[in-house]
C-alpha cells in the first residue's frame, strides 16, 4: 500500500504550469489530469479546469507574464466531469465569463452526478493505486468541485468565437456531451477523455478511449472515434496522459488495437495488473 501510494503521490507533483506544448497552447496540470490554456494575441481561453488545488498554477502564469484575469475571454469544457471542472466555477466567478459546454453535458457540469465516481473506480477502490489515486484526487479537493452556474452550449462541428477559434467535434460515449476541440491553424486536437495516453486506473499508459466502465456507454466511446476519422492534426492533447505528437491517424491506429478496455498492451508490463 505505502509504495503504490507513495508512487501515486509522487505523479501527483508533476506539476505542469504553462508549459508550452503547441504554438500558443499551455498546459497545466499534473500527472493524472491536463487542462489547458489558449493563447491569440494576449487573449486567453482556458479549456477545462482540473483539480480545485491547480488554481496557485494558473495564477503564477499570469503573473509571471504580466497578466490578470482580465486576459480570460472564454472558458470551454470538453465534458462536465469533476477532475476536469476544478478551477471552472471559480474562474467564471472571477471573470464573469459563462461556461461553454455540449449541451448534452449540461446538466452534469451543473450537479446532476457531479461527484459519483465511475463504476470501474468504485470496483477497483480496493486496489492499492486506486485507493492512493483517490486519496489524493481528495486532497487536490475532487470531491468538493462546485458545479458550474452559468453555461452556453456549443453544437457539434461549431467553430467558437473565442480566442484560438476551436471548432467542436461531438465524442459522445465518455459522457453523453463528451467533445474535441480542433485547433487546425496550430494543428492541434484537444481530446478531453475521448481519446487520452493514459489509464488512470491502472496507470498503464498508451491511446485509446477511457478504458471499459471509465465512460458511460464504452460502446458508444470507441464508435465516436469515427468522428475524428478525417482529422490529420499532428499534436493531440489529452485530458489524462502526455501529450502525443505522432497525428491523430496513428493515434486512432494505436485505439483501435488496444480496444475497449487496453486489453492488448499487457497490463504486467507497466507494473500493474488489470
Amino acid at each position: 500500500m505505502e509504495a503504490a501510494g507513495e508512487r501515486c503521490f509522487q505523479m501527483q507533483r508533476l506539476r505542469q504550469a504553462g508549459i508550452e506544448v503547441a504554438r500558443g497552447v499551455f498546459r497545466f496540470g499534473d500527472g493524472h489530469v491536463n487542462w489547458y490554456v489558449i493563447e491569440q494575441e494576449g487573449a486567453l481561453t482556458v479549456v477545462d479546469g482540473g483539480m480545485p488545488s491547480h488554481w496557485p498554477a494558473l495564477m503564477d502564469w499570469l503573473t509571471k507574464r504580466g497578466q490578470g484575469l482580465d486576459a480570460v475571454r472564454a472558458i470551454v469544457l470538453t465534458h462536465g466531469h469533476a477532475d476536469h471542472l476544478g478551477i471552472v466555477r471559480r474562474l467564471s466567478d472571477a471573470t464573469g465569463r459563462p461556461v461553454s459546454i455540449h449541451p448534452d453535458d449540461e446538466a452534469l457540469a451543473k450537479g446532476a452526478r457531479l461527484h459519483t465516481p465511475p463504476r470501474r473506480i468504485r470496483r477497483n477502490l480496493w486496489k492499492p493505486h486506486v485507493f492512493a489515486l483517490n486519496l489524493n484526487w481528495a486532497r487536490a479537493g475532487l470531491f468538493t468541485v462546485p458545479p458550474i452556474l452559468h453555461a452556453e452550449c456549443y453544437t457539434d462541428g461549431q467553430r467558437l468565437d473565442v480566442p484560438g477559434s476551436p471548432r467542436a467535434i461531438h465524442t459522445p460515449g465518455h459522457t453523453p456531451g463528451s467533445s474535441c476541440l480542433l485547433l487546425a491553424d496550430r494543428d492541434v486536437l484537444i481530446t478531453g477523455d475521448a481519446l487520452v495516453t493514459l489509464d488512470v486506473v491502472t496507470g498503464r499508459r498508451g491511446l485509446g478511449i477511457m478504458p471499459g466502465t471509465l465512460n458511460d456507454d464504452p460502446e458508444q466511446a470507441w464508435d465516436s472515434l469515427t468522428a475524428l476519422a478525417g482529422i490529420t492534426a499532428t499534436t493531440l492533447l489529452p485530458g489524462h496522459g502526455e501529450p502525443y505528437a505522432e497525428g491523430v491517424p496513428t493515434a486512432l491506429a494505436a485505439a483501435r488495437r488496444h480496444g475497449i478496455d487496453w486489453r492488448t498492451p499487457a497490463a504486467g508490463a507497466h507494473g500493474h495488473t488489470h
